[in-house]
């Protein structure tokens, strides 16, 4: 039986999870294909290092060229994280005529044209499923099961973590700040989380989603991104009132005058199927001209999730090698469009209020948003007390009708001024037309 030959770079989460995926079903894999699947070498940091799985120890390199530079290698599976360094080795395989599989956001997320260009140039092979929601097959169902639609919006929840926190926070009544030392504890937050709870992680998936769907290179600057820091118990218990739960939701659009993309705390209404995507679950939510909406859920973090689209990158490239099919690319980028900025987006907004008790009434507050041309959907009063001070604190919740972001911002910097008794707490936008 002929065999294709794989090197890895990385032994980690994702690494070990393709490993294990390979040795527990390879066999079934190998019938499939009839073809065998063989790992050369893995290239790792430290020999020492004890490992998660059982591996064969000759197999294991500190040297990448043991991989590059070896003609009998195949396929190289990128699993090492990283940027510059991972590049050079993704650069160098290519270049060297040798197939690639990534699980690397952040590389495709900045260089996924440039290094699309170069797998074109040496005619090789270039997947990267796991960059993006893990074990969810959203990559290839864009490039490949929904090719006969204009895809409209992409929205997601693509950010395990930050997923997770939020949910703890909602069932538990817990802070942020309570869940997050306990996220790392439990191994679903880095020790420097900021990446997953300000947006950055969700912007590079968002920019990928956006490229492959819309076929118009966005990147990761040109993505809005706004983190969960922010959001209080207050808020989610709020939001549940009103009849929305708060997600970070990624959104990416393709209008007639350009895309939208962007990454911030959205207020989802209940009955929306993205509000019940609960702890480290991802999902992500495609509406198509001719399919309509379709949703993409499951696991979008773990060794085995990513490593079960790892996997499939390398049976997806197999299948063509075998077969002779050339090569055909997700950054398949035939249009040009701008991305559009937020503050001439539409959205509803959530805005909770502070003031001095019984220094301002609601129709006050409705006739100062009115008169500045913002229109209020709805208007509560809560009053609480407040743990620390014992001290009672009155606010006021609302909800917009939609309006331009950009005369949002104008009227609540002119009523900051004008209400001296009013503080603002927070805006949040709502995405009620997903």
């Amino acid at each position: 039986m002929k065999a294709l030959k794989l090197g890895i770079f990385g032994l980690g989460t994702v690494g070990s999870g393709t490993m294990d995926i390979l040795t527990t079903n390879g066999d079934t894999i190998e019938r499939e294909l009839g073809c065998k699947i063989q790992t050369n070498k893995i290239c790792v940091k430290d020999l020492g290092k004890k490992r998660t799985i059982d591996v064969d120890t000759s197999m294991l390199t500190t040297n990448p060229d043991d991989i590059l530079k070896d003609p009998d290698i195949d396929i190289v599976v990128e699993v090492m994280g990283g940027i510059d360094e991972a590049k050079r080795i993704v650069e160098s395989a290519l270049n060297n005529k040798k197939h690639v599989v990534s699980a690397n956001k952040d590389l495709v997320a900045l260089y996924g044209k440039e290094l699309t260009e170069l797998a074109k140039k040496n005619n090789c092979h270039f997947f990267y499923e796991a960059a993006v929601a893990g074990g969810i097959p959203i990559l290839k169902s864009l490039q490949f099961a929904l090719t006969g639609n204009n895809i409209k919006k992409i929205s997601g929840i693509v950010n395990g973590s930050t997923n997770y926190i939020l949910t703890r926070m909602e069932v538990e009544k817990l802070s942020l700040e309570e869940i997050i030392e306990d996220a790392k504890r439990l191994g679903f937050l880095e020790a420097d989380p900021s990446a997953d709870l300000e947006g950055l992680d969700a912007a590079r998936k968002c920019a990928i989603l956006a490229s492959i769907g819309f076929h118009s290179l966005v990147t990761t600057n040109q993505v809005y991104v706004s983190g969960i820091t922010n959001i209080t118990l207050k808020d989610i218990e709020y939001a549940l009132k009103l009849g929305y739960r708060i997600k970070l939701l990624a959104v990416a659009e393709n209008k007639e005058d350009g895309i939208v993309a962007k990454v911030h705390p959205t207020m989802l209404p209940l009955d929306h199927p993205l509000s019940s995507v609960k702890y480290e679950l991802n999902s992500v939510y495609v509406e198509g001209d001719m399919v309509g909406e379709t949703m993409f859920y499951g696991r979008g973090a773990g060794a085995l999730p990513t490593g079960s689209a790892v996997v499939n990158d390398i049976i997806t490239i197999i299948k063509r090698i075998l077969n002779g099919t050339k090569p055909e690319y997700a950054y398949n980028l035939f249009e040009q469009k701008s991305v559009l900025p937020i503050e001439s987006l539409d959205f509803s907004y959530y805005l909770r209020l502070q003031f001095k008790s019984g220094e301002i009434e609601g129709t006050r507050l409705l006739k100062l948003f009115e008169d500045n041309n913002i229109e209020i959907e709805e208007i509560n009063k809560y009053s609480f007390i407040e743990n620390n001070t014992n001290e009672q604190i009155d606010e006021f919740v609302l909800v917009t009708e939609p309006c331009v972001e950009e005369k949002f911002n104008e009227t609540i910097e002119k009523l900051s001024k004008l209400e001296s008794e009013l503080r603002l707490i927070r805006t949040i936008r709502i995405e009620s037309g997903l």
